[in-house]
């Protein structure tokens, strides 16, 4: 069981929210505003595990809230799914670009919301063993990730997506297996260029590039490929 918070200001749809996250066994909190739920922060002694995100809150809209939740020691590793009625590729890309691991778009559906919800809880049960791929490390137990021996800060929907594609180093994954695999989309389709967003800004955190890459390589009307290195 997982703890999650929602911050919602429709109750209709906080309420739906809250008990779709419920009947998949999870603890739940709700708030209607930024305000509620920064004062729960103070007093809670328990973080959640997740945060589910409405972008038009009065007051604070969501995309502040997400800058002061990635800027925050505390918060800073908690993921956040961002569900809101603004579907333009603008507001997407932003809130990925300011570290959402995924983006829901109202109206959606119950089992497409626990389905999102239950990928982004992967990371509570970490794997063990460490992936050594040349000059690039993943430690899946602590979720840490090394690149020329020094540590490279991934929210957790990075880590997820450089995690599966060190499980298939070598091999040319598609934008639709990651959607599947790590966003669990049940469409192959990527209107928003998720994969890409977050494909770009993994490679900016490894110092990699497009055009001379050292770890992630673009397969051509495929998706990408992690180069494998000299494995130890």
């Amino acid at each position: 069981m997982a703890r999650i918070w929602i911050v919602e200001d429709d109750p209709k749809i906080g309420l739906l929210i809250e008990m779709t996250v419920q009947k998949a066994g999870h603890e739940t909190l709700r708030f209607i505003d930024a305000a509620e739920m920064e004062h729960a922060l103070k007093k809670e002694e328990k973080l959640p595990d997740l945060l589910l995100l409405d972008l038009m809150l009065r007051a604070k809209n969501g995309f502040a809230v997400m800058k002061e939740w990635k800027a925050e020691k505390r918060t800073v590793s908690i993921p956040v799914i961002i569900i809101s009625a603004r579907s333009a590729e603008q507001d997407k890309v932003r809130g990925l670009e300011l570290g959402a691991e995924d983006y829901i778009t109202k109206p959606f559906g119950v089992r497409e919301l626990q389905a999102r919800v239950q990928t982004a809880l992967r990371r509570l049960s970490p794997e063990k063993e460490k992936i050594a791929l040349g000059a690039l490390a993943l430690l899946p137990d602590t979720r840490e990730v090394y690149a020329d021996g020094e540590r490279v800060d991934l929210t957790a929907k990075e880590f997820e997506l450089l995690l599966y594609m060190a499980r298939h180093a070598g091999e040319a994954v598609t934008r639709g297996d990651l959607l599947r695999h790590v966003w669990g989309y049940a469409t192959e389709n990527d209107p928003s260029r998720t994969v890409d967003s977050h494909i770009k800004t993994l490679r900016l955190k490894l110092g990699d590039t497009a055009e001379e890459p050292r770890f992630i390589q673009t397969v051509r009307g495929t998706g990408y490929r992690l180069i494998a290195g000299d494995r130890p």
